[in-house]
């Protein structure tokens, strides 16, 4: 891939300084809190106050003990969730697959055109399940299942499924056609390509990725419950709402402990699973049998952690049976017929118009803070750079020095992990004091939480380079070396994450709006409590169309990269 030109770059960042204009002055900012002194003074009341709560959080016997439950039926809800989103995904995922649906064989003009069909259709559909964000999937389900945890998990597991399909199918995309153009060769079908081909060579990156998903559900898992999902989010919305403070500060430690553990656990899981016999921090024991081994103990306990979700859910399974058995089919008949019949009432087609420019400023502005935020901390928090740098630099350090290094990175990562760790919604609440409720806390929050999430993989991106590459490159310092030689070999695995969470971002802002922020997300809940079905649906389908737009964007940048 040739480098970018310079023009090319000018004209990149005068179009991003454009739309960051743009989306500024589309919001509706409320900035009291820094704008004058008197405000500002409120503003660090406010906000000494509440997290004076978080000095004597309520530890009380009960307390904690209904912290416990909840926790365990949070990380029994993103297990459920995970685990049936993957499974809906993958034959989505398949059809959206351009190298397994169209390949290189002669289909003939209508085999060609029937399976180019099939592909957009897959790939709509998985527009549709993710366009809508699991908030909003667990407010429209909640009509049918009742609130409940299942509702949560199901919620997560539409969602879920939508991005699952989608970076599934670009993955086995991505993979270079002549890495199995033996097999095809061979005259194996789609089926054998897929099972011995695509799927084995994509293995290492889908694994990551359905990691990576597992602690966003944990996450979004713990928050859900505001929206009528169960979980740690029902409790942390009626203690704030109540304004016990205390309390709230004791299910935001288990919320963050919960997210931490998950976290530390998907860790471990990548750590047994590296096979990369260059990779300095591999296994010590890289044989097949060990391989096989430490893949059969982690497929059991994944097993098991899915059994146990299951039994921890079934009184709420048992709920949610009996509510669908309640169920008023002709109300399911309107329900469900009016939404797929959106108004399109020039009134209303320019309400919507307005409405979507506000989760487009939202996830643009959070991406560019959270992608500044995460290459920053992606130096301090690397242990390539920090720790192993005497691997490719030559440099030596005493036990002061490796010391300072150490503590840089346990900063650089922990500050990531207290970023993301938190949910956007929980960042909501607490910005919410200092700001007060409306869009300005959500943009920020959207960006802390984009600063944890692209600080792992940016941080990982470099921590995965060869040392040996690193060496090549001269640089005379480490500093150097980051800059010149690391960035530029990230920068490509840094732009597509980067867009992936502009997406996701975009998500957000469209739920953000039942917290504060406005837009369609609000708009669509409104029209639904007053039962106005056909408006619900404009809005509905205009989340589905965004996502729409934002994935051919980001399918025809991925084709571009492919053909430099």
């Amino acid at each position: 891939m040739s480098p970018p030109r310079p023009t090319d770059v000018r004209r990149t960042l005068l179009l991003l300084l454009a739309a960051s204009v743009a989306s500024a002055a589309v919001l509706p900012w409320n900035l009291d809190a820094i704008t004058s002194h008197d405000g500002f003074a409120a503003a660090c009341r406010r906000l000494g106050d509440f997290l004076a709560a978080f000095a004597t959080p309520d530890l009380g016997l009960d307390m904690l003990q209904r912290c416990a439950g909840l926790a365990a039926e949070t990380l029994a809800l993103a297990v459920l969730g995970t685990g049936l989103g993957l499974v809906l995904a993958y034959p989505l995922a398949l059809g959206s697959c351009r190298g397994l649906l169209l390949g290189d064989a002669p289909h003939g003009a209508i085999g060609g055109r029937l399976r180019r069909l099939l592909l957009e259709l897959c790939r709509l559909g998985l527009d549709a399940l993710r366009g809508v964000p699991d908030f909003l999937w667990a407010i429209v389900l909640a009509n049918f299942t009742g609130v409940n945890p299942v509702t949560g998990a199901l919620a997560i597991a539409i969602s879920t499924a939508g991005i699952f399909g989608k970076v599934l199918g670009e993955q086995w995309d991505n993979i270079d056609p002549r890495r199995y153009a033996a097999l095809r060769g061979t005259g194996a079908g789609p089926t054998a390509v897929f099972a011995y081909g695509l799927q084995p060579l994509a293995a290492r990156a889908v694994l990551s990725f359905v990691l990576m998903r597992f602690e966003c559900a944990v996450r979004n898992a713990s928050v859900i419950g505001i929206f009528g999902g169960g979980g740690l989010g029902g409790a942390l919305w009626d203690e704030y709402s109540d304004g016990n403070t205390a309390r709230v500060a004791t299910v935001l430690l288990a919320l963050l402990a919960v997210t931490t553990v998950s976290d530390l656990a998907a860790n471990l899981v990548r750590r047994q699973l590296r096979v990369d016999a260059n990779h300095p921090r591999r296994p010590r024991r890289s044989d097949r049998a060990a391989v096989a081994r430490r893949r059969t103990l982690v497929a059991t306990l994944l097993a098991g952690c899915l059994g146990l979700a299951v039994l921890q859910l079934g009184p709420a399974l048992a709920t949610a049976a009996a509510e669908l058995q309640r169920i008023e089919w002709a109300f399911v008949r309107e329900f469900t017929g009016s939404l797929a019949i959106p108004d399109l009432s020039p009134p209303t087609l320019r309400a919507v118009a307005t409405n979507a420019a506000v989760p487009l400023a939202i996830g643009l502005l959070a991406t560019l803070l959270a992608t500044l935020g995460a290459a920053v901390i992606s130096w301090p928090a690397s242990v390539a750079f920090q720790l192993e740098a005497h691997r490719f630099s030559g440099e030596r350090l005493g036990r002061l020095g490796r010391a300072a290094r150490a503590a840089t990175v346990l900063a650089g990562r922990g500050a990531a992990l207290l970023c993301r760790g938190i949910p956007e919604v929980a960042w909501v609440m607490l910005l919410a004091v200092f700001f007060k409720t409306g869009v300005t806390p959500c943009v920020f929050a959207v960006a802390l939480h984009g600063v944890g999430v692209l600080g792992r993989v940016f941080t990982e991106t470099i921590d995965n380079l060869p040392y040996a590459q690193l060496e090549r490159a001269g640089a005379p310092t480490r500093g150097a070396t980051f800059l010149f030689a690391a960035v530029p070999r990230a920068l490509a695995d840094w732009r597509t994450y980067t867009f992936f969470q502009f997406e996701v971002n975009v998500r957000l802002g469209v739920a953000l709006g039942l917290v504060g922020a406005g837009g369609l997300g609000d708009r669509f809940d409104s029209n639904l409590k007053f039962r106005q079905f056909d408006t619900a649906s404009t809005y509905l389908w205009a989340m589905v169309l965004l996502t729409a737009a934002i994935d051919r964007a980001s399918r025809w940048l991925q084709l571009r990269r492919n053909r430099c």
